[in-house]
């Protein structure tokens, strides 16, 4: 299987990533929509906000990735990041969102699971890549069939976590497992700037398998991997994924 890697200028992401994700949704309806949060994704949303018809964004059913543990209204949670550029787009509706402040996490994850799989489950997932390969927070090591979960994080993402939360960052997180977010009908995996290339070389053409959960998205029978040229700038040239 071939996946698709697109690789763009910079200036270019935000516009690239949403005629991509416009491409993965028009199959569906009212397709349910995974949405990834973090600096990556911005160019999206921002395109999304400022072309809300093209995209058809009142028809998404849009539900969080994940969730860092902590206070719900913290200043980096992820529903904080929502309500600052998710929450801004003409049409778009809320976010179906993990409860940070739930007194036992454990059951907000199955509590969680159950409502996305009561819609029928992720149709389009939006993905980052962490710089340890992870998606959501399945880190390192994590099963293929690892479902929605409260999990521990890895000492490379709380250090990532520091530069907003400062040294009160998470050691736990909500995440949907990559059952979920394999299982997502269609993948949209983001990646921009150079602190990237060497993870995104990884995950596309090394081994396949839990140390890097990134690379089991070329597994994935819909995927699409968008990358700025400098996160592109480590893959092989002539080598064999499939670019455009």
């Amino acid at each position: 299987m071939s996946i698709d890697v697109r690789v763009v200028p910079s200036a270019a992401f935000g516009s690239a990533a949403l005629d991509a994700l416009v491409e993965l949704c028009k199959p569906f309806a009212s397709p349910a929509v995974g949405l990834a949060t973090g600096s990556t994704p911005i160019p999206l949303y921002e395109a999304l906000r400022d072309a809300p018809a093209h995209a058809k964004v009142e028809a998404m059913r849009p539900f969080a990735i994940d969730e860092w543990g902590g206070p719900a209204d913290h200043p980096c949670s992820n529903a904080t990041f929502f309500r600052r550029y998710w929450d801004v787009i003409p049409g778009a509706r809320p976010v179906v969102q993990f409860d940070a402040a739930a007194p036992d996490p454990e059951q907000e994850a199955i509590r969680f699971g159950k409502a996305l799989a009561a819609t029928g489950g992720l149709d389009v997932v939006v993905l980052g890549i962490g710089r340890n390969g992870h998606l959501a927070f399945n880190e390192p090591g994590t099963s293929r069939t690892a479902s929605v979960r409260w999990t521990a994080l890895a000492a490379t993402t709380r250090a990532s976590a520091r530069a907003c939360f400062g040294d009160d960052a998470p050691a736990h997180g909500l995440t949907l497992g990559l059952a979920e977010l394999l299982g997502a009908r269609s993948a949209l995996l983001l990646a921009s700037g150079a602190h990237k290339a060497s993870i995104v070389a990884r995950a596309l053409e090394g081994e396949i398998g839990p140390e890097c959960p990134a690379s089991f998205l070329r597994e994935h029978p819909r995927a699409i991997v968008l990358l700025d040229q400098e996160a592109a700038a480590q893959l092989r040239p002539g080598g064999s994924l499939r670019r455009s």
